[in-house]
């Protein structure tokens, strides 16, 4: 007789991985990308189209078992009962009738880095967020909030300093950084004010594309640009600030700080000198890189509910 499958699902903003096991340890027996599913920016109807062709390329490998399988979905965004819901009821409404669990990927995340649900995980990409599992095994944040407040030491938040830092210059403000044409090439703009048709006149922030430069600006701190250093220099101070809040919820200044998202895994200058800070402040903190896949971590909770 077959074990129950679990399906893992990492839903982001632009791919929704899913993989398929009877256990952690055994064997893959799917393992696909998919369309994004974040309802934050395809909307709640947007999800459906993406679920169903989960749901179809799923059935037409296991048919009969989907039925008794436990999903764990971990997506960006769940941070209230209201979005657990509309994750739920879109996966029902798309064919899904199997157990199903929905997280937000953050936890899934910290799961699959740290290899079980302990200890702490920090992302930083276009936004950040630290969780950690507490001394009751309750899973606690620091940040994450968004752009407009939160998101400390991401993407979103350099590229803002950035923009804003070029229209300081332009009104004479401050002195002419090195990256300023280098922004306005990359958003293909001819002058800084062009910036507020980018960010004012749609109907939301334009979060990845202000995000999107934050090369650019990690650039021209590594050469030594005073306006760069100034922004990066900042926003690292705001991570570390985030893991101490952290280890305040968790009771604990002893623990493993497994790191996700582009800042932290593909930009090797970034990551040193978080480590650097980091130490000064927590020095018994031991921040690594993940052990596994937020996909896996999905995998590993749901092995759980077997």
């Amino acid at each position: 007789m077959r074990n129950r499958l679990i399906i893992g699902m990492d839903g982001g903003g632009t791919k929704t991985r899913v993989n398929v096991k009877e256990r952690p340890d055994g064997e893959t027996l799917f393992d696909q990308n998919f369309g994004m599913s974040n309802y934050n920016n395809i909307g709640v109807e947007g999800l459906k189209p993406v679920f169903r062709q989960i749901y179809q390329a799923l059935f037409s490998c296991f048919q009969e078992q989907l039925q008794d399988a436990i999903l764990v979905l971990g997506s960006a965004g769940v941070d209230r009962p209201k979005d657990v819901e509309i994750y739920l009821s879109s996966l029902k409404e798309s064919g899904f009738t199997c157990q199903t669990v929905v997280v937000n990927d953050a936890e899934i995340a910290l799961v699959g880095g740290n290899g079980d649900r302990k200890d702490a995980l920090m992302i930083a990409g276009t936004g950040s967020i630290v969780v950690g599992i507490d001394s009751n095994g309750k899973i606690v944040r620091s940040g994450g909030w968004g752009g407009w407040i939160s998101d400390e030491g991401s993407g979103f938040q350099i590229g803002r300093q950035a923009i804003a830092v070029v229209m300081q210059e332009y009104d004479k403000v401050i002195a002419p950084t090195s990256f300023t044409e280098k922004l306005l090439a990359h958003f293909q703009l001819t002058s800084p004010e062009e910036f507020m048709d980018l960010l004012y006149l749609g109907d939301t922030i334009p979060v990845d594309r202000v995000a999107s430069c934050t090369p650019i600006i990690l650039e021209a701190w590594a050469q030594g640009d005073e306006a760069a250093r100034t922004i990066v220099e900042a926003e690292l101070e705001k991570l570390v600030r985030l893991v101490v809040g952290i280890s305040r919820q968790m009771g604990s200044e002893n623990f493993r700080l497994s790191v996700a998202g582009s800042l932290l895994t593909k930009s090797t200058d970034y990551f040193r000198s978080l480590k650097e800070k980091l130490r000064m402040v927590l020095p018994q903190v031991e921040i690594s890189a993940p052990l596994y896949d937020p996909v896996f971590g999905a995998i590993i909770i749901g092995a759980g509910y077997k």
